[in-house]
């Protein structure tokens, strides 16, 4: 894009001119998602095409932003597409696992590593070991948490157990549990543990 092509644009955008980023929302989208899926195709930043396609689309937005405001002097508008949305992505990944990290410690304590996790009267928590150092209010929470597991159906005991307890990466457990995306075992396994803090909350 040369210096003129970039001064109109911003110009007619400006303007109230929504139209000019038509064509350059045609040109980088599918472009920009189909990098993020080939750069995040695997590992901890592992990003879907149903990921990508929402980042890219964030990505536009604040992008259109910048060049209302003239904040953007990089006239490779694709290059520094790519860089918001890069950006955006990895953010609301490490996002994602600061919030993880704490939903498995939580799932941990109050439910234990311990085979015997189906069983109704499994209650590790209160085994005179631990109890020794729980406060009351603890007690009460573990016995809520256990209560709340024995509410879920089999198929979410199964997959927080293998994901919580097993440590098994959801995109194996996509395969394990046939499910057709891994978007489809990411929302199945926020459903299953919302629904977990849901009944407990209820029992509180």
């Amino acid at each position: 894009m040369t210096d003129e092509d970039f001064q109109h644009l911003v110009k007619e955008l400006q303007g109230g001119n929504e139209k000019v980023l038509d064509q350059l929302f045609i040109e980088n989208y599918e472009y920009c998602v189909n990098h993020l899926c080939k750069e995040f195709h695997s590992g901890n930043h592992y990003c879907s095409n149903d990921d990508s396609r929402d980042t890219v689309m964030d990505g536009f937005l604040k992008l259109r932003g910048e060049l209302l405001k003239g904040k953007v002097e990089n006239k490779n508008l694709r290059g520094y597409l790519l860089i918001i949305c890069r950006n955006m992505w990895l953010k609301k990944v490490q996002k994602e696992r600061s919030k993880l990290s704490l939903d498995i410690e939580k799932v941990e304590y109050y439910l234990g590593q311990k085979e015997d996790l189906y069983n109704e009267d499994f209650n590790p928590m209160l085994k005179k070991e631990i109890a020794a150092d729980l406060t009351q209010q603890e007690k009460l929470q573990a016995e809520t948490f256990q209560a709340a597991w024995q509410k879920l159906g089999d198929k979410c005991k199964q997959l927080l157990h293998a994901f919580y307890i097993e440590k098994i990466k959801l995109k194996d457990l996509q395969e394990r549990f046939n499910y057709s995306s891994y978007d489809t075992i990411k929302s199945m396994r926020r459903k299953c543990y919302n629904g977990l803090l849901k009944w407990k909350d209820k029992l509180m």
